[in-house]
């Protein structure tokens, strides 16, 4: 087993255990745990939830309770260690378990608010570190929808970060489980660069009505980040060193 990093999430301040030979959060996380509404004293759920970013940055928001699940124990492990020293493990908590089998962990209509982000690739060349959050190896896109619909509460919320180039499927699956897009977000690292993720809330048997952001744009022309990006993933002071999840 190989040695586990101490990390700060920047902005919350609280402190992460992450194993770098497995995969440690990147900025796309930071910016999905900012992204949705969050209702007082919501009871929140993350999917494939790592070693607990979107989690912590959403107990931080105040969510009065929330749960991560995953298959791989080594992250429910590293979770659960940085939920107790940060003397949250009362209302943080990781579990190993697949979504694909939600409905053996909770009833139906459990939930205020989902979050997830799952992995970006269906294709291509696998990465040696973090295969599994990179690419469709333990769940696919669609489970996640369906872990999400069967978990919320009518008129919950499920936040989701992923790659543009997977935005219509991500349309077409919200459709199929009744989860009304909401509000949209493109993200690009500098003005003149496409977007390389896209931030989506949904709601469960919400209204026709899509709220479009203006761009999410990370990095000035410096390389600093943006006050812009500071303020959306609740930095505001801070200008830590952010990466994507993938090249």
């Amino acid at each position: 087993m190989s040695e586990i990093r101490e990390d700060y999430l920047p902005g919350c301040g609280y402190k992460i255990y992450q194993d770098p030979a497995e995969f440690t959060f990147t900025s796309d996380s930071v910016f999905l745990a900012h992204f949705p509404h969050l209702a007082k004293k919501a009871k929140m759920l993350e999917l494939g939830c790592g070693t607990g970013a979107v989690s912590f940055y959403l107990a931080a928001r105040g969510a009065a309770e929330v749960t991560g699940l995953d298959v791989n124990p080594r992250m429910v492990e590293l979770f659960n260690k940085s939920a107790k020293a940060n003397g949250i493990d009362s209302k943080v908590r990781a579990l190993e378990w697949d979504i694909k089998d939600i409905k053996n962990f909770c009833p139906t209509e459990s939930f205020d608010l989902v979050a997830a982000n799952p992995p970006y690739r269906n294709s291509g060349r696998e990465r040696v570190i973090g295969t599994s959050a990179c690419h469709e190896k333990t769940a696919v896109l669609e489970d996640f929808f369906a872990a999400a619909s069967y978990a919320l509460h009518s008129r919950g919320r499920f936040a989701l970060v992923q790659l543009p180039e997977r935005f219509m499927e991500a349309i077409e699956l919200a459709i199929k489980y009744n989860l009304q897009p909401k509000k949209l977000q493109w993200v690009h690292a500098s003005v003149e660069k496409p977007a390389w993720i896209f931030l989506l809330e949904m709601v469960k048997n919400g209204s026709y009505g899509l709220d479009v952001l203006p761009p999410l744009i990370m990095y000035n022309a410096d390389g600093s980040l943006t006050e812009q990006a500071k303020w959306t993933s609740g930095i505001r002071r801070e200008a830590p060193v952010l990466c994507r999840k993938s090249p």
